[in-house]
């Protein structure tokens, strides 16, 4: 089963999350991720938060729906997007994916998604973070990925050093690497063959993957 979970950052639109409903998906709101599916007409399947940032209209007229809605208190420990998390954990979720968790004016939301990704490697469910023009992983294994020629992908250390990274199939190879947290050695490489390889001994990958060429991305 997979969970989307539509969080309060950037809108991500209609069409993307058209794109990752199937039939057995599962569309969690937190806060005022509610906000761009009433806007949508996507009715959620539970609606989570302290909901500060909710339009209280839309609320309202969820709550007329009679849509599930777990609420907290504003002063918790907690951010909507990780209760969400906590949800699509006791539904046994086998992946999830994070919409509307780039972007957006708060740089410390952002680092706290990524580490959402680090929460569902230790939970083993696959995730990513994504919007209209990237996607966000994190690896703790060797990986294929795949693309179309010229498409650009970034990779950075998460938490430690990555050791023996090995790229292969990209226009910028690479051969038993120790990267290192902030290394820019690995950022902006473009896909040589349809197919890259990235292996590695040990250590945690963040993988940014465009799925549009760069000049062609929004400013």
């Amino acid at each position: 089963m997979k969970t989307i979970i539509v969080t309060g950052g950037t809108p991500p639109s209609k069409k993307l999350i058209t794109k990752e409903i199937c039939q057995d998906s599962i569309i969690i709101a937190a806060d005022s991720g509610a906000n761009c599916l009433w806007k949508y007409k996507i009715t959620p399947d539970y609606l989570i938060g302290d909901f500060d940032s909710i339009d209280k209209k839309i609320l309202k007229a969820w709550i007329k729906k009679n849509i599930p809605i777990k609420r907290y208190p504003i002063e918790k420990d907690l951010t909507d997007a990780n209760l969400a998390l906590k949800i699509a954990k006791k539904l046994k979720a086998k992946e999830t994916v994070f919409l509307g968790a780039l972007g957006g004016k708060r740089i410390d939301h952002l680092l706290g998604a990524i580490g959402l990704l680090d929460d569902c490697l230790k939970l083993n469910i696959k995730a990513c973070l994504k919007d209209d023009y990237q996607t966000i992983t994190l690896l703790k294994t060797s990986t294929t990925i795949s693309g179309k020629p010229n498409q650009t992908f970034s990779l950075q250390a998460y938490g430690g050093i990555v050791k023996n990274l090995t790229i292969t199939g990209s226009k910028y190879p690479l051969k038993n690497y120790n990267l290192k947290m902030g290394d820019s050695l690995t950022l902006s490489n473009k896909f040589k063959n349809k197919k890259v390889k990235i292996s590695f001994e040990s250590g945690k990958l963040l993988l940014i993957l465009n799925r549009q060429p760069i000049s062609k991305l929004k400013k």
